[in-house]
């Protein structure tokens, strides 16, 4: 089976625009910028992946880099922000936050399939021309890539939704100009000049949905692709972001990736689908991407309307795992895990003839990881007492029975 990257890439870096978008969420003083006292704490994130990826491909150009470069570009733009996806949460001081978030986005995306160069042009995409960002490169030494995106992350920073895009053009040319040999080189400088005096680069980020227009000439082709098992790879990479936004679910995705894969072992599923059961438990809960922390942490009963809030999280795993479209099959088994036969699931309340032997397992698989983990509020429960509430669930038709059967049999086994 082949996947097409750039497929998995744009849903990847919708989850991340989601991510910063539910930190801000958390009312938290964020300062996400280190330069000239600027608070960019309201800025709207939810473009901001795409903005940068563009800006980005836009100066390759400009530049005259090769195509290689440029694909190489485009992963590292879309995905630069990766290692902040759970961190824009914390109440840090500035330099901490800069630093902290190249080093984990590096780490992170040391495995990375395809573009091994990935992990360096992460870790240094906020350094400064004059030496003064946070792993104090400085020129040549930084990477053309990272300094590529260091502009375009500034550039997007420095744009306003809320204003026409022609009213800002003057404002930011000029700042950005200002800061040649200090952030930016004299070259990177000359390329943004090139590009910023055409109408078409301010229409093109101010009517950013319509990336793909764009990306026709900037990136006619892409096409990469990866195996189930590269594929798996990058599954990790996000189940254990998805984990690690909370101290209580460090290990939820990948238990559960786990189980899936026990049970369609067990129940003699061919290679293929028993690796794409693993894939569907390592992203089952990538929406939650969507769900501010101090939600998702509450140590205590939720509200209503927060409950709402949670429930969504379903609903945001579908939306990413469908913009990868060729895994369908893996994006229904993934978002069908709170479902319930009775009808009064969520996100879709499907019935029960609507939710195929897969989901139910990772129904099952799902509700007994979240009962056998430590919460604030309790301890984890044995696998008997896990069962004896399971029991009860399926006996009133909340989950499958032939499915819970399968898990005791895999888990007892």
């Amino acid at each position: 089976m082949k996947i097409n990257m750039d497929k998995i890439i744009r849903a990847l870096s919708l989850a991340l625009d989601l991510a910063q978008m539910s930190a801000l969420d958390n009312n938290t003083n964020m300062i996400v910028e280190e330069i000239s006292n600027i608070d960019y704490s309201k800025h709207v994130f939810m473009n901001h992946s795409k903005r940068v990826c563009y800006i980005s491909l836009e100066l390759a150009h400009s530049l005259q880099l090769d195509y290689s470069t440029i694909e190489e570009l485009y992963v590292s733009s879309l995905l630069h922000d990766i290692g902040a996806s759970n961190f824009f949460n914390r109440s840090h001081s500035y330099p901490n936050f800069i630093k902290e978030h190249c080093l984990i986005g590096s780490e992170i995306t040391s495995d990375f399939p395809k573009f091994n160069n990935l992990s360096t042009l992460i870790l240094y995409h906020h350094e400064n021309h004059d030496g003064t960002g946070p792993m104090k490169l400085k020129n040549t030494d930084i990477p053309l890539a990272s300094q590529i995106m260091r502009l375009a992350d500034i550039l997007d920073l420095l744009y306003d939704d809320s204003k026409p895009c022609y009213t800002q053009k003057e404002y930011i040319s000029s700042w950005i100009e200002k800061h040649s040999n200090i952030i930016f080189s004299p070259a990177l400088i000359k390329a943004f000049s090139q590009c910023s005096s055409k109408d078409s680069f301010w229409f093109n980020l101010e009517n950013i949905n319509l990336l793909d227009v764009a990306l026709k000439d900037l990136l006619p082709e892409f096409d990469v692709y990866l195996t189930l098992d590269e594929f798996k790879k990058i599954a990790y990479i996000f189940g254990n972001i998805i984990d690690n936004k909370n101290e209580f679910t460090a290990r939820h995705s990948t238990g559960i990736s786990e189980l899936a894969y026990s049970v369609a072992k067990h129940l003699g599923y061919d290679n293929e689908k028993c690796l794409k059961m693993k894939i569907a438990g390592l992203l089952h809960d990538i929406g939650k991407v969507a769900i501010p922390n101090n939600i998702l942490e509450k140590n205590g009963p939720l509200t209503k309307d927060q409950f709402n809030i949670i429930k969504s999280h379903v609903y945001y795993t579908k939306v990413i795992l469908d913009k990868m479209e060729v895994i369908s099959d893996i994006s229904d088994w993934a978002s069908n895990h709170h479902e319930k036969l009775n009808g009064k699931g969520y996100p879709r309340a499907l019935s029960s003839n609507e939710i195929s032997e897969e989901s139910r397992i990772m129904g099952v698989c799902d509700i007994y990881q979240a009962l056998t983990e430590e919460r604030p509020y309790r301890k984890g429960l044995s696998p008997e007492e896990t069962f004896k509430i399971m029991d009860d669930m399926a006996k009133n038709n909340f989950i499958c029975s032939k499915a819970l059967s399968y898990l005791k049999e895999t888990v007892i086994s």
